[in-house]
């Protein structure tokens, strides 16, 4: 945030206005627009650039600047949701005001730029198991190669060890596996449709938990859970439509129709309640996505999978 920038009372013409605006020049950061505000420091409008010579310069700065739409953050806002505002009502800089109503400064373009290019490539860096802190360098050449390993190999560990606890699962079923070989053909399967539904469902739920403080959790997650529930049907009776037509009418369409639907509804753990319960603990619900989320639900489906089946062979 910066404070030097040009800010006028309403009783001013566009031409003191200018006149300000020359005789200031080397004291602003930037100047995107032009900031109104009464004598109590209250942001009460802006002016655009293009405004001062739109008009003749005896008009009244009262009879032109914006006020309707005025958009404004208080000094507390997240970053990300301070960039998102800007690019949503598309104005080059964000006015930040106290509880008052008092100008406190804007976030200038280059600082909202400077946001949205360091959180698309630390989310880029997560969703890839990388350590954010890769994100300080701009060339791989630039970084020692014992720091490369230390942030890209811890994520991998949990990734094996995950692994490993996925085919730990598998093996607790080996006699049904053994009688009913087929069922190893689908766990590629249901393990990509429920992450494929998972990570949609977090990406939504990350981005509205950053960007929607006052979200109504109750509200939010009943029409999450209804959109799932909709999508785990569709799912669920289609590959099972699917699987009469190539196995007939034995047991394993019933077992890949139940076990789809009920994996994807298990995405809601991943997709929703962790990142919930994080935000919840003050913690990024953005640590809920990438590696863990993937583990989580490869686990979840895997397990659902075999246990329908022990249920339904």
């Amino acid at each position: 945030m910066t404070d030097k920038i040009p800010v006028v009372l309403p009783s001013y013409t566009l031409g003191d206005v200018i006149q300000y605006l020359r005789l200031h020049i080397k004291e602003f950061d930037t100047i995107n627009y032009v900031y109104v505000a009464d004598k109590d420091k209250k942001l009460v409008g802006t002016v655009s650039i293009k405004d001062l010579y739109t008009y003749e310069p005896e008009t009244k700065v009262v009879d032109i600047f914006t006020h309707g739409s005025l958009v404004t953050v208080p000094p507390t806002t997240d970053r990300e949701e301070v960039s998102y505002i800007a690019l949503k009502h598309n104005i080059k800089a964000v006015p930040v005001v106290g509880t008052d109503g008092a100008l406190l400064g804007i976030v200038p373009d280059e600082r909202i730029l400077s946001i949205v290019y360091q959180e698309l490539h630390e989310d880029i860096l997560h969703l890839a198991g990388v350590h954010r802190a890769h994100a300080d360098y701009d060339n791989i050449l630039e970084i020692p190669l014992l720091k490369t390993l230390a942030h890209r190999v811890p994520w991998l560990l949990v990734g094996l060890l995950g692994g490993l606890l996925a085919a730990r699962v598998i093996g607790s079923f080996e006699k049904i596996l053994q009688e009913n070989l087929i069922l190893a053909a689908f766990i590629p399967l249901i393990v990509y449709i429920a992450d494929a539904v998972g990570t949609q469902l977090e990406a939504f739920t990350i981005r509205d938990f950053v960007l929607f403080r006052k979200l109504n959790i109750v509200r939010y997650a009943a029409r999450q859970f209804l959109t799932v529930l909709i999508i785990a049907t569709l799912l669920g009776g289609m590959l099972m439509a699917v699987s009469y037509g190539f196995y007939g009418y034995g047991v394993l369409p019933l077992i890949l129709g139940i076990a789809v639907f009920s994996a994807v509804l298990s995405s809601l753990v991943t997709g929703l309640f962790i990142p919930f319960s994080l935000r919840k603990f003050g913690f990024d619900p953005a640590n809920a996505s990438g590696p863990i989320g993937t583990i989580v639900q490869d686990i979840l489906s895997i397990l659902i999978y075999f246990v329908v089946a022990s249920l339904l062979v």
